[in-house]
């Protein structure tokens, strides 16, 4: 009789397997922003990875959820200086996303070198799964040998067509300039590009001409850059980048606070020579890897077209003005540079002065004057840059000391504020040494007790540790010893660096005090103020109109009680 197993077969138990969810960033790039009909790809790129996605999630144990949507108009595939690719892979860093999906590899990048190293280094390294939906590659579990390769081969390709592109677009862009086409971005204030046939011309723009013809005719009347810029702020004409994004030739008062012209935006527009109907271009290019390096090509590489628009100022006006931006060159030439005799001292005030009416840090102005028997003496002021200009409204009045009213004013101020410890100089040197060298032998004792007892900490849990080991005692109680000694330690050495922290703060006191103490002695020996004096016994002067001033000293009559307690 044949035996009869006894086992029996237990049902089956259905094990619902764990979804792997990813969270995925979609990335879409177009080369130009330009054109909203091309605009519109980029949409479709988007739509194309989310499709994907949503019939991916209905298969298999994998699961994709789209975080966000990064798109980069304007931007070229050759290199990944991109502001939303960069946003991208800040929140791959950030764990936020672990899956970049896109359309196909040439929205990725056209860099083979960069583009595979990206797809085979840093997103492997990340932990970042990749998917290029049209060229059909997934580095995740989907993904092939096969597809990888082909992969490769499509970014070389895509780089080699990037290459040839560049090389293409720039002899394309030459041509057009030498035709007198105008191929800048937007056009310079006072014009408005128009299209003749083929050629790009510049035409002058009649809400904004006339202002050009203004500032033209009033700096040669009155040689000021930063009289013409003053005499717009007045009017509220909007300066160049406003009127280009908003349209409105003068300051609307709904969109905010006025940003108005200074004297480098007057300065650009006199001497651009396009206003006189040239057009000078081709003075800089970009690389193909880099956007951002611009490189200024020599003169004799520019493309120069005469008569290529309608001019908005004649040549004689353009050239009158010219003359007078090298005259106020020429006179400012010696405020510039050292003059021979007469080299610019150290700024003394450069620290502490202050416009008490905006805020602003005074700016020192430092400048050469010859007196009749023909001797020179360099003379220096302090001015706030915001003080009478139009620009700013904050600071409407200007405001101006020379240094050497500035220091009759400090120099009895000082005396008076430190009479007290001026009399009593070696008497608080001492003073504050004793106290000094008390407080620091304090630290440094309990610097010592905790340095002790994180070292009796660790002989201790090398015992338990042995103990442990040795079966003295089970592991749970080694394990609760363990985590209890992990925050003790924890909580030694924290104390520790608060104590050095201390000590080393303590030291930069220290230096303060004996600067403050050298400074003082320099003021009751009747020396001319030094850098050092004014930061170690000054914090802030604040300069009014009218050579007002406000000190805030660094060492207050508080500070120094203890001179005053044991005089």
């Amino acid at each position: 009789m044949g035996r009869v197993s006894k086992r029996t077969s237990a049902p089956a138990v259905a094990v619902k397997e764990a979804k792997i969810c990813y969270k995925a960033g979609i990335y879409a790039r177009l080369s130009s922003d330009q054109d909203k009909k091309k605009n519109e790809s980029v949409e479709v790129q988007v739509k194309i990875a989310e499709k994907y996605i949503e019939d991916f999630n209905r298969e298999g144990t994998e699961r994709i959820e789209i975080v966000d949507r990064y798109v980069d108009l304007g931007k070229t595939g050759s290199n990944f200086n991109r502001d939303e690719f960069q946003r991208l892979m800040q929140d791959i860093r950030l764990g936020s996303i672990d899956c970049v999906v896109v359309k196909d590899l040439s929205r990725f990048g056209r860099n083979y070198l960069e583009a595979g190293n990206y797809i085979e280094k840093i997103f492997p390294f990340l932990g970042v799964r990749f998917i290029a939906v049209a060229d059909g590659l997934d580095t995740g579990m989907r993904g092939s040998n096969t597809k990888q390769m082909a992969a490769e081969i499509k970014n070389l390709v895509n780089d080699m067509y990037a290459k040839d592109f560049s090389v293409k677009a720039k002899q394309h862009l030459k041509q057009r300039r030498q035709e007198g086409s105008y191929v800048g971005g937007p056009p310079p204030y006072g014009y408005k590009a128009g299209w003749d046939k083929k050629i790009r011309k510049l035409l002058p723009d009649e809400n904004t001409e006339g202002i050009v013809k203004h500032i033209f005719s009033l700096f040669i009347e009155t040689g000021s850059f930063t009289a013409v810029a003053d005499d717009l702020n007045r009017q509220k004409v909007n300066p160049p980048s406003v009127y280009k994004k908003t349209g409105e030739v003068f300051f609307m008062p709904e969109s905010g606070a006025y940003k108005g012209w200074d004297k480098s935006a007057v300065e650009r527009i006199l001497k651009s020579e396009t206003y006189t109907g040239k057009l000078v271009q081709g003075r800089t290019s970009i690389t193909a890897r880099d956007e951002k390096n611009r490189i200024h090509k020599a003169e004799g590489e520019w493309v120069v077209r005469e008569n290529t628009h309608a001019p908005i100022v004649d040549a004689a006006i353009f050239a009158e003005a010219a003359k007078v931006c090298e005259r106020l060159h020429e006179r400012t030439k010696s405020y510039t540079h050292p003059t021979e005799g007469c080299p610019i001292g150290e700024n003394i005030f450069d620290s502490v002065l202050y416009c008490g009416v905006c805020g602003r840090k005074m700016t020192r102005h430092s400048y050469v004057k010859t007196y009749a028997d023909g001797s020179k003496a360099r003379l220096d002021g302090y001015f706030c840059l915001n003080g009478g200009q139009t620009k700013v409204e904050g600071c409407p009045a200007s405001n101006r000391i020379s240094k050497a009213e500035l220091v009759d004013i400090l120099m009895p101020l000082l005396k008076m504020e430190f009479s007290v410890y001026l009399g009593k100089m070696k008497k608080y040197t001492e003073i504050v040494k004793e106290q000094i060298r008390e407080k620091g032998a304090e630290i440094d004792a309990k610097i010592r007790k905790a340095e002790r007892s994180v070292a009796a900490a660790k002989e201790e849990e090398r015992t338990k540790y042995v103990e442990y080991r040795e079966g003295i005692i089970p592991q749970s109680e080694y394990v609760a010893y363990k985590m209890r000694q992990e925050g003790r330690l924890h909580d030694l050495n924290r104390q520790k660096e608060e104590l050095e922290a201390d000590r080393k703060n303590l030291d930069n006191v220290s230096g303060k005090y004996l600067a403050a103490a050298r400074a003082l002695l320099r003021l009751k020996s009747g020396r001319e103020l030094t850098k050092e004096m004014i930061e170690s016994l000054i914090r802030r002067i604040y300069v009014y109109p009218g050579k007002r001033i406000e000190v805030q000293f660094a060492y207050t009559n508080e500070l120094l009680e203890g001179v005053l307690a044991n005089g």
